[in-house]
């Protein structure tokens, strides 16, 4: 989460324009504009953004971008599922940081969920921003969990690569149907998962599988490993993990600041390392 708001000064007028009265390329770029010089570099094309919106149920007329003088100062992205909402991006635009931006816009989001009587708001920000973390505790968002990301090397052996059993996401909900899965962050929620387009796919070896994107050049992406219940501590996740370090090549394999602080000593048995940083999951 991008917020930045060390500074105090008078309102400026804002003229709000919810998300359903622009196109893609329009809100891909207000994003850019937004996230421009962010802690952790973002950039979304036109068509990743409409592949997200659909994955994680973000509400175009619950988000909206602030214009001031025909300016775009910020964007906040709102996702919705029941009376359950999420801030899934929020950011502010260079020429208006450090000016009250973030508080005024941040205020009008928090009233409308109030408004729509959500049960929940929540979202994720990275620890080490400091100035969005204490925005969002000024607004009543409190720590629920710590996500955390891993990334495992290239192993020294070459591996041979195997022909996994491909998959596509949905059959996530089926075998996720077991878990208590509310209390996971919205993007590894299986309504999250299923919803997700290639290049993600899901590799399966016996009763373990996993969310994996092989397209990237500099490194490997998992969302997850998942293993059936009552099949657990017996090697399949770590021999499932052996198929893709065989199919990654040089590439090493990360795991993005969503896993919950819990699967900690999961990740750490299989071999990998936790990033250097985590994010605040916040909910108000």
């Amino acid at each position: 989460m991008a917020a930045n708001d060390t500074t105090r000064s008078p309102h400026a007028t804002l003229d709000w324009r919810p998300l359903d009265g622009l196109g893609w390329n329009e809100i891909a770029e207000a994003f850019r504009l937004c996230y421009d010089g962010y802690l952790i570099p973002i950039r979304m094309t036109a068509p990743q953004m409409a592949a997200r919106f659909a994955a994680e149920d973000l509400d175009m007329q619950a988000s909206g971008i602030a214009l001031v003088d025909g300016k775009v100062a910020a964007i906040g992205m709102v996702a919705r599922r029941g009376r359950l909402s999420r801030l899934a991006a929020f950011g502010v635009s260079t020429g208006f940081r450090g000016k009250g931006m973030a508080s005024q816009v941040l205020d009008r989001l928090v009233h409308e969920s109030t408004a729509r009587s959500d049960a929940r708001m929540e979202l994720e920000v990275f620890e080490h921003n400091h100035p969005a973390v204490k925005l969002y505790e000024r607004f009543g968002f409190a720590c629920i969990d710590r996500l955390i990301g891993f990334e495992k090397p290239v192993p020294n052996a070459q591996l041979d690569a195997a022909t996994p059993e491909l998959s596509s996401p949905d059959i996530l909900v089926e075998l996720m149907h077991e878990e208590k899965t509310d209390d996971l962050p919205w993007q590894l929620q299986p309504v999250t998962l299923a919803r997700l387009e290639a290049p993600w796919q899901v590799i399966c070896n016996g009763d373990a599988l996993a969310l994996v994107d092989f397209s990237r050049e500099t490194a490997i992406e998992v969302r997850m490993i998942h293993v059936q219940r009552g099949s657990r501590r017996q090697g399949h996740a770590r021999a499932l993990l052996s198929i893709i370090e065989g199919l990654a090549g040089e590439r090493p394999i990360r795991v993005p600041q969503l896993i919950p602080a819990r699967y900690q000593a999961f990740a750490e048995a299989l071999g990998f390392t936790p990033l250097e940083h985590y994010q605040f999951r916040m909910a108000r």
